[in-house]
């Protein structure tokens, strides 16, 4: 089969042919339509993981046709259109065919495409995970999320939208309408802005209740300013630095958000649980109560260019490759 692949470390992304694989007793055999691109594959290509066997085929999220299913599989047929959010450590979607587990593939979500159904695992699961598993939540709350352009902070505002919250977000001045169409109550730019002063002045001086934050750096410590007392900080990207923090004096709760590394946790129920993640994220879009903010479709020759422009973070919602016409 036909793969974008990086065939040793410190090599190069490059399309070649490499055997299908074969699925094992639980495992399905997934004919590939699309996949979307995330930055945490441009990362891994330039730093890969020690597990990796080489020529490594990466990409997380895959939406297509089952073609084959192994001996113990009795929920998925030949035929059966799916999506998933595959693992980092593994042989991934950057091909013509992968291989899944059967726990955690769901149903392709009725009314999208096979692009759209693409565009959704990585930041939309991360987004979910995020606020319908880690932070407590309930209408009126406000909520800061750094980012709101990108994928994973798309999502995050929708979200947050039908939970209720009072949403504040960053971004540059062209993106503005972008992310007020999805929901977001307060746009601050980023760029002439002081976001920590802004959400203050929003906030009457009280801080938010849980801020969402995918930048990292000084974005993350700043974070620790802008949290009311029993606040929580959602940490895509990086930790804060609690050396500076006076213990009991915002009583903050953190959680770390670590979608892509479930897998290496060997935890059984947390690796089903991106299942039914894809399960109930996939009847938010098919109710149209999330939009997959599909903005680009690639070819497989296209993807490692399309990967950098992602790098440098300036990309508005998902891009996807479509691998099947």
């Amino acid at each position: 089969m036909k793969a974008l692949a990086l065939e040793k470390t410190g090599g190069h992304l490059k399309v070649m042919d490499v055997p299908v694989p074969e699925p094992e007793a639980d495992q399905v055999l997934v004919k590939i339509h699309s996949v979307g691109l995330n930055p945490v594959d441009y990362k891994l290509a330039n730093n890969p993981l020690p597990e990796w066997e080489f020529p490594h085929i990466s990409g997380l999220d895959v939406a297509g046709v089952v073609e084959k299913t192994g001996a113990n599989v009795t929920d998925w047929h030949p035929g059966d259109k799916v999506y998933y959010h595959g693992s980092l450590a593994h042989q991934g979607g950057f091909a013509e065919y992968s291989i899944a587990r059967q726990d955690v593939l769901a149903p392709l979500p009725e009314g999208l495409s096979f692009n759209e159904a693409a565009a959704l695992p990585t930041p939309a699961f991360t987004a979910y995970q995020s606020l319908n598993r880690k932070v407590p939540s309930r209408k009126g709350q406000t909520i800061l999320i750094q980012a709101g352009a990108g994928g994973v902070g798309g999502f995050a505002i929708q979200l947050a939208h039908l939970k209720g919250l009072d949403i504040i977000t960053t971004c540059s001045p062209e993106n503005t309408a972008h992310v007020k169409k999805l929901g977001a109550n307060k746009v601050i730019d980023y760029n002439t802005e002081n976001v920590v002063k802004e959400v203050h002045k929003y906030t009457d001086g009280r801080g938010v209740d849980i801020v969402m934050d995918m930048v990292g750096g000084q974005a993350v410590s700043d974070a620790m300013d802008m949290l009311a007392f029993n606040g929580h900080l959602v940490s895509v990207v990086d930790l804060p630095d609690m050396s500076q923090y006076a213990p009991k004096s915002l009583a903050l709760s953190i959680h770390e958000v670590a979608l892509g590394f479930v897998y290496r946790s060997d935890d059984e129920r947390q690796i089903a649980d991106l299942g039914h993640i894809a399960k109930e994220v996939g009847e938010l879009a098919a109710n149209k109560q999330l939009d997959p903010m599909l903005e680009d479709v690639v070819t497989l020759e296209a993807v490692p260019e399309a990967l950098s422009k992602i790098n440098e973070g300036h990309v508005r919602g998902n891009i996807v490759c479509q691998i099947v016409d």
